[in-house]
């Protein structure tokens, strides 16, 4: 009998035992699957905060690019209409002061019977005030352009003065370096101004008369236009 409660206790004991041992294998267990699933909670949030960030990046790229679907619509909207439109073009105004503009820039022509006497390169009074005028406007509104003086006659041959010049071509180069020289002391750069004698070339009217001749005894001032 004693013998009997003695298994019955020592069998007891050891279930008591494996009880106690399966009790905090499974504490164990739980707590690890705790901890797991808080990880596994942490990590999906980490997925729904990274999702979220692209769904905006998304969003902002699809915006970005409807806004500048909409920009290249107007421009090609804006293109299409100047090319529809017809072609304006605005002439530049005309020089004032008796200025013209020529082929190679603006121009202006004063005539050899008020700036010299006949066959000479001398100045008069009246061809001085005609060049301070145009002095002020080389210095002026046409500063720091080069400019070319042509000189040029009628078609007479030189007669009276031939002591003084060998034909037209000689008397009409110094009429050109008196003008340049005189210009010159008006305040014109002497580095961007030059003389040039054409003689009875180019004549701009027939020298069959006298208003003819008159005409082609000049001088021609030329403001010449950069890159030409």
């Amino acid at each position: 009998m004693r013998r009997s409660m003695k298994t019955g206790v020592v069998v007891l004991a050891v279930l008591a035992s494996a009880m106690v041992a399966g009790c905090e294998d499974s504490k164990a267990k739980i707590s690890a699957l705790t901890s797991k699933n808080e990880s596994l909670m942490m990590q999906n949030k980490d997925y729904q905060d990274q999702i979220a960030e692209l769904e905006d990046y998304t969003r902002q790229l699809k915006e970005d690019s409807a806004g500048k679907d909409k920009l290249l619509a107007e421009q090609s909207r804006e293109i299409s209409a100047l090319r529809a439109a017809p072609a304006k073009t605005v002439a530049a105004p005309a020089p004032a002061g008796g200025w013209e503009r020529g082929k190679f820039g603006d121009k202006i022509t004063v005539g050899s019977d008020i700036l010299f006497s006949p066959g000479r390169a001398t100045l008069r009074a009246s061809g001085r005030r005609a060049l301070d005028r145009i002095a002020s406007e080389l210095t002026g509104r046409y500063a720091e352009l080069p400019v070319r003086v042509y000189g040029y006659t009628d078609s007479d041959p030189i007669r009276k003065s031939r002591k003084l010049w060998k034909d037209n071509l000689d008397l009409s180069s110094n009429r050109a370096m008196a003008v340049v020289r005189y210009l010159i002391k008006r305040g014109v750069p002497k580095d961007s101004i030059e003389s040039i004698g054409m003689g009875d070339s180019n004549p701009v009217s027939s020298n069959s008369s006298r208003a003819g001749k008159a005409r082609n005894r000049r001088v021609e001032i030329v403001v010449v236009k950069i890159g030409d």
